[in-house]
């Protein structure tokens, strides 16, 4: 028999676990089929200079709230069961944004973001180019993916000056160096293999399930375009520091609708 409401809410406000999965009968009264539940959550997390903006406060002032609500949405997703939760961080295009918050988002911001995130007691990885980072940050990276590399329960993948046309690019040049070195033969080179050099290769779930892109925005703007082929996506009109969990288990539920038929044919 289904809990009664009033003991879910007994449990929800006094036996609350950050990172708990909850039980199917709390699934199915917020009509979730847990079979249906995507491994693979991809998150665009935009909007967070324009909510600042509207307030009169600093762009700093709004990634720092989108970083509560990235927080939130691991424990959403570690709550629901997905497995995976990826979000896009920063673009190999957002250099070109004003340096004073470049600087902010490579030190302060994304140092203090992966500390207080390995505090969840999830794994944590970051893919993209990291060549180009400052030294503190890609030795907080390296710290972490160290340190959380056992951790079971939702894994979350920062994608840190990252964009899917580079994803692609350096792929193939791993490929053709395989291909000039004669360790493997044209005809070899298949969507497999270019899974295999993607950075996404070491994901247990590398292609997302579900895509999420907040501010209204109808576009995927560079983001994992060789991973996104068959994934639903669902675009809300709010800005991500405004994402709450009723709009996550919304876009949850419109997922569980779906057919996916990967370019085939279902009744």
């Amino acid at each position: 028999m289904p809990l009664s409401n009033s003991i879910l809410m007994f449990r929800r406000q006094f036996c609350k676990l950050p990172f708990g999965v909850i039980s199917k009968e709390e699934l199915l009264i917020e009509g979730l089929q847990p079979e249906l539940m995507p491994k693979h959550v991809a998150i665009i997390p935009d909007g967070n200079r324009r909510w600042a903006k509207e307030r009169g406060l600093s762009p700093e002032k709004g990634h720092e709230a989108g970083k509560k609500v990235l927080g939130d949405l691991c424990r959403y997703c570690s709550k629901w069961g997905v497995k995976v939760l990826s979000a896009y961080a920063f673009s190999t295009e957002n250099w070109s944004r004003p340096k004073a918050e470049v600087t902010f988002l490579m030190t302060s911001y994304f140092e203090g973001l992966i500390h207080d995130f390995m505090r969840y007691g999830m794994k944590m990885s970051v893919i993209g180019d990291k060549s180009n980072l400052p030294n503190s940050l890609k030795e907080a990276i390296n710290h972490a993916e160290e340190t959380t590399k056992d951790n079971t329960g939702l894994h979350f993948v920062a994608a840190l000056n990252y964009g899917g046309r580079y994803d692609i690019i350096q792929a193939t040049k791993k490929i053709a160096a395989k291909v000039k070195d004669g360790v493997i033969q044209l005809e070899d080179i298949n969507d497999k293999l270019i899974d295999t050099e993607l950075e996404t290769k070491y994901l247990e779930y590398p292609n997302p399930d579900l895509l999420i892109r907040t501010s209204g925005e109808l576009r995927i703007s560079n983001y994992m375009l060789w991973q996104l082929a068959y994934s639903e996506f669902c675009f809300v009109d709010k800005f991500f520091p405004e994402l709450d969990e009723a709009d996550f288990v919304a876009a949850l539920r419109s997922f569980q609708r779906r057919q996916r038929r990967y370019g085939g044919h279902k009744i």
